[in-house]
């Protein structure tokens, strides 16, 4: 049955790897759509399609707390038909960006139906919200309906995109609830290093213990990191979850500091990226059901190509499937 896992999760997979495909479309006609962060432009990508141009504001792997806006930014803003933002009430940039603009069309966080939860100290983590399925259908589908008020001659080929949009969510959660199924995440316990990891350990239904960052510019303290290292002891926490590209920030060395004491394992997983959604949420989905089997996964500690090797080794589980389905095919004909 493990096999069969393996095989309809990596089928699967396969198919949301590849990009919505829109035709081909001139630049002249399209709607001038800016993000703030580079994820949201992907979404207006997935549902716009060739009717839209895209652009952002905060590059990848930056944070979105500390990036101030530059001149080349507010030309993006002031020649944008439609901004969206992350959301201007927790956000001080999107906050600036909603002042300096007038007569745009806006998205904002209360137009997604988003859901927040909450982590430790905060009543609700705001943190990469929008990497939670549920959540990203949200802001897809608040896309679509401005898409469609801005250019109504194209309603049907929005919520097309839109529909296509969600039936790769579907098929992601489902390779997500095999994994889960397969690798027993439900009844494992992840410690956080950044509330940003939140929302995708918690679409895989991992137990999350808390977080490194309590808050901004707020860690654990020595009497919290001394129970935190009992606790990983007694085998109630399993692993601690960064994000790759923040290893050496003030969490990230904390995270290091429990794994060289305790020898709990940390594993890094993609936040940052704007790859297509879907791949990302697989990726990290494989990534964090993988973390066992190495020693500090996804980490500058670690070799770069540890990912594809375990995938190159799980590709060659589903070869076995594979070859097992054939002979007992070839055995039932007899």
């Amino acid at each position: 049955m493990r096999f069969i896992g393996y095989t309809i999760f990596f089928i699967l997979a396969f198919s949301l790897l590849s990009p919505i495909s829109f035709g081909e479309s001139t630049e002249e006609g399209k709607i001038y759509v800016v993000a703030t962060l580079e994820i949201f432009s992907t979404f207006v990508e997935d549902i716009g399609g060739e009717k839209v141009k895209t652009d952002y504001i905060v590059p990848q792997g930056m944070d979105i707390h500390s990036y101030s806006l530059k001149y080349e930014d507010v030309k993006k803003i002031e020649e944008a038909d439609f901004i969206v933002l992350a959301s201007s009430e927790f956000f001080s940039l999107d906050s600036n960006i909603l002042e300096k603009v007038e007569g745009k069309e806006i998205l904002d966080f209360n137009s997604y139906n988003a859901t927040l939860f909450p982590l430790g100290d905060m009543e609700r983590n705001i943190h990469g919200y929008w990497l939670y399925p549920q959540n990203a259908l949200g802001i897809a589908k608040a896309i679509e309906k401005k898409l469609e008020a801005m250019d109504p001659d194209h309603r049907e080929y929005y919520q097309k995109n839109f529909e296509k949009f969600k039936e790769n969510i579907d098929r992601a959660l489902k390779s997500m609830e095999i994994l889960s199924q397969e690798f027993n995440l439900k009844n494992k316990t992840a410690l956080l290093a950044v509330p940003g990891t939140y929302y995708v350990v918690k679409a895989l239904g991992m137990r999350i213990k808390g977080s490194i960052v309590k808050g901004p510019n707020r860690f654990l303290g020595g009497k919290e990191i001394e129970r935190i290292k009992e606790e990983i002891k007694r085998g109630e926490i399993d692993v601690i979850v960064n994000a790759r590209g923040l290893e050496n920030s003030r969490a990230g060395e904390i995270a290091k500091q429990l794994s060289q004491e305790t020898g709990v394992k940390v594993v890094y997983i993609e936040i940052f990226s704007a790859e297509n959604y879907t791949s990302l949420l697989l990726k990290d989905s494989s990534i964090l059901s993988s973390w066992s089997y190495v020693e500090h996964y996804g980490g500058s500690e670690s070799n770069p190509t540890i990912y594809f090797v375990i995938m190159t080794i799980l590709a060659g589980i589903i070869a076995i499937a594979f070859l097992e389905i054939y002979i007992c095919r070839k055995e039932l004909l007899k």
